[in-house]
């Protein structure tokens, strides 16, 4: 991670910029909060995953993140999640509800019938 030693930003000089850990980096912010330095940011954290690109992928990362299958661990899950960008999760969800609604489970029940390769 890349640190703001003024806490400025939107300063990119080299010699504003150094090394840090996320802990460090979130401890000097919060003291720099405190004292009325720096400016507040949005944190941008990339990925080191890619998400979802398919809604096969999405399903077994789901279903592995709440227990109900074995193709991924859980923390490959939740991060394959999390690197999923909120337009494409909208994608996956408007597909599963549109299966499930030609499959008649729209209801409730099992989201997908046996004959639906995932």
């Amino acid at each position: 991670m890349v640190a703001h030693i003024d806490g400025n930003e939107s300063n990119g000089a080299q010699e504003n910029l150094g090394p840090t850990c996320r802990s460090c980096n979130a401890k000097v912010a919060h003291v720099m909060k405190r004292h009325g330095m720096g400016r507040r940011t949005r944190q941008y954290n990339p990925r080191s995953q890619e998400g979802a690109q398919s809604l096969a992928q999405w399903m077994a990362a789901v279903m592995s993140m709440k227990g109900e299958s074995d193709q991924m661990n859980v923390s490959e899950a939740v991060e394959m999640i999390h690197a999923t960008p909120a337009s494409d999760r909208s994608r996956f969800a408007r597909e599963i509800w549109r299966l499930r609604r030609e499959h008649g489970t729209a209801g409730g029940g099992e989201p997908f019938g046996d004959d639906i390769p995932f």
